[in-house]
């Protein structure tokens, strides 16, 4: 199962409408500083690729074809994993 089913799951469950959210990131570009502009710039630019945002979009429509998810617990665990290798 890859990462983006953790992001998924978590999305369902998440606090924040989607509208809300980009409220939020919009209202945050708007007010950083040049520096955390370029830093957040280089997430998105390094990181979502084309091929990156392909595979997103499989694994989304695979998640919403079979309607697998896993636990809180489990997302939580492997997100620690990762970060902490723990």
């Amino acid at each position: 199962m890859g990462l983006s089913k953790y992001y998924f799951k978590f999305a369902e469950s998440n606090f924040m409408e989607t509208s809300a959210l980009r409220q939020k990131l919009h209202s945050l570009i708007d007010t950083s500083s040049e520096e955390k502009l370029i830093e957040l710039y280089s997430v998105f630019e390094d990181d979502y690729t084309d091929e990156f945002k392909s595979e997103l979009d499989e694994e989304y429509a695979d998640y919403q074809n079979k309607g697998e998810v896993i636990s809180k617990e489990e997302m939580d665990k492997a997100i620690e994993k990762l970060l902490y290798g723990k």
